[in-house]
């Protein structure tokens, strides 16, 4: 992912870099000055019950004065930012921002680099959540990444942000859209994701000329603060079903140049994964491109440029473990994703090219287990809530498949099981609690683990892989699959009941918007993050009965 450093201080002036050495900064507590007044906050006031989007235009510096936070409290969360979110995130200049002075006043800091910090802590509590101890809570009755989000926002009303255009200000809505991110506030994220864009654009970041145009560092900065823009746009857009607006316009920035080539090779990785989520890819993924556009040699095209796009990564490509874990995992999400479509344009066979079998799922489930066993658990907690969507993403994919598939015993269909139960244990702590997706995604499950929803610990499913030695071979011939109780699935069965599901927007794991509060005492329900309105037809309904336990769909 980019750095950050020179991006946020675009008026300080660097020598250019030898070779292989680190971007050097002259630090200068003037830029953090600003010459206008700011209002005040008395401490301890009652905070906005929430934050709420910023006015279209600024409203006047006639308020109240009110006390900005002590500058003191940023510190602490910016050391977690750069000891667990730095590889993910490497858009900030340690030189900088690890420098006890910049935050000895808060009230000589610009409003940009106050709002910045106070964006970017909010990201930092939020995301890292309870995976580690945090500092004492900054106010007794609000969390405290609501209170840095507010305070951002408050600050947000005291000057004319649209027109500070800096890549500093390009930093502020991006923290905003992560906080709001991992809060599954979906509309204000993806608000605050179109806002930072904007703001690059207005940079002309999306332009390769406009880089021949600045000091050499500086330019290197921009180019990682642009492609991490590129790469998080792709991703949400992907999961929220959106368009893009970024590009692979510019160069990726230069890796041996940096501080750090290790994680800038990690960080290039990555965005060479996203470049390979071309248009074609999200048009065809929105469902907006024509069937035929879809076929068979396109989507086994794109599985084969996602495996070759993180390449390095299987060659022991020296990125770091959080790093890793990123790209691994992302990439075998995005094959799942591949997959989706191939079943929606009826491109999925019983046997064939792997990103095109029924049982791909499987194995990309097998694949991820692999990539996780064994992982440190702030290598996976550091990536937030995208980590749990994507995983809970494949392990809803591969119960859809289980269940269409119910009573083959063949050894690929038991293990998958097995790679599901692990998924299922993965997600069971995450950031250090239960993932808010594991029950969700377990309502998919009967009939599938032999366990039930309201089961407090998850046992091992019934089947073992001991047990598989054991089991008859399958006499089933061709694509057909064995029911419990001697039925069958035939193929086309199986495969019209995952098209149906994907048809309609529930292949896979459900997304979820922020849990509706039902009242006292009583249990949330949730949202669907990709809602359907397509409604089953008598057909349709008649052929998943069996698979739904004769539980008639809406």
């Amino acid at each position: 992912m980019p750095t950050a450093s020179a991006t946020y201080q675009p008026q300080t002036h660097y020598n250019s870099p030898p070779q292989h050495q680190q971007p050097q900064q002259q630090f200068r507590p003037d830029l953090y000055r600003q010459d206008s007044h700011h209002p005040y906050w008395p401490p301890h006031s009652d905070l906005h019950s929430g934050p709420e989007l910023p006015p279209i235009i600024s409203p006047s510096h006639s308020e109240p004065h009110q006390q900005r936070l002590s500058g003191d409290v940023f510190l602490p969360y910016i050391q977690l930012f750069f000891q667990h979110m730095f590889p993910i995130m490497p858009v900030l200049d340690r030189q900088v921002f690890l420098d006890a002075s910049l935050y000895s006043d808060s009230s000589s800091m610009s409003s940009d680099m106050y709002c910045f910090l106070c964006a970017i802590c909010a990201t930092t509590v939020v995301q890292l959540d309870a995976s580690i101890p945090q500092p004492s809570p900054l106010h007794p009755q609000k969390s405290t990444d609501d209170v840095f989000a507010e305070e951002c926002l408050r600050e947000r009303k005291t000057y004319d942000w649209i027109d500070s255009c800096t890549p500093l200000a390009v930093m502020v809505p991006f923290f905003l859209f992560c906080y709001y991110g991992n809060h599954e506030q979906s509309a204000k994220a993806w608000h605050y994701l179109q806002e930072c864009i904007t703001f690059s654009e207005n940079l002309n970041m999306d332009d390769e000329q406009s880089y021949t145009k600045l000091d050499p560092v500086e330019a290197q900065w921009r180019r990682r603060l642009y492609w991490l823009l590129f790469i998080t746009e792709r991703a949400y857009a992907v999961q929220r079903r959106k368009h893009t607006r970024l590009h692979a316009s510019v160069q990726l920035p230069a890796v041996f140049e940096s501080e750090d080539p290790q994680l800038l090779t990690g960080f290039v990785n990555l965005a060479n994964l996203f470049s390979a989520v071309d248009d074609s890819f999200v048009s065809a993924w929105r469902g907006s491109r024509r069937q035929s556009l879809c076929n068979e040699a396109w989507l086994a095209k794109t599985q084969k440029q996602l495996d070759a796009a993180a390449l390095a990564v299987d060659s022991g490509g020296g990125v770091s473990e959080t790093q890793q874990m990123d790209i691994s995992v992302t990439r075998e999400w995005l094959h799942v994703l591949a997959w989706q479509m191939g079943v929606s344009n009826g491109l999925i066979w019983g046997k064939g090219e792997g990103g095109m079998r029924l049982d791909y799922p499987i194995e990309v489930g097998r694949r991820v287990v692999e990539i996780t066993r064994g992982a440190k658990g702030m290598a996976l907690d550091s990536h937030g809530i995208g980590m749990e969507q994507k995983l809970s993403d494949i392990a809803g994919c591969l119960a859809d498949v289980l269940r269409c598939t119910a009573g083959d015993t063949s050894s690929t269909f038991l293990e998958g099981k097995q790679y599901l139960h692990t998924l299922l244990q993965t997600l069971s702590s995450m950031r250090g609690k239960e993932s808010r997706y594991l029950k969700p995604l377990m309502s998919k499950l009967d009939g599938v683990m032999g366990y039930e929803l309201s089961n407090a610990t998850l046992p091992l499913p019934a089947e073992t892989a001991a047990t598989s030695a054991n089991m008859p071979p399958v006499t089933s011939a061709g694509n057909d699959f064995l029911m419990p109780g001697g039925g069958r699935y035939s193929f086309a069965d199986s495969f019209g009941m995952l098209r149906t599901l994907s048809m309609s927007g529930n292949l896979g794991m459900p997304y979820l918007d922020a849990p509706i509060q039902q009242g006292p005492g009583l249990q949330n329900e949730w949202e669907q993050r990709r809602e359907s309105g397509r409604v089953y037809d008598e057909y349709e309904t008649k052929a998943m009965g069996h698979w739904m336990g004769g539980q008639r769909i809406p």
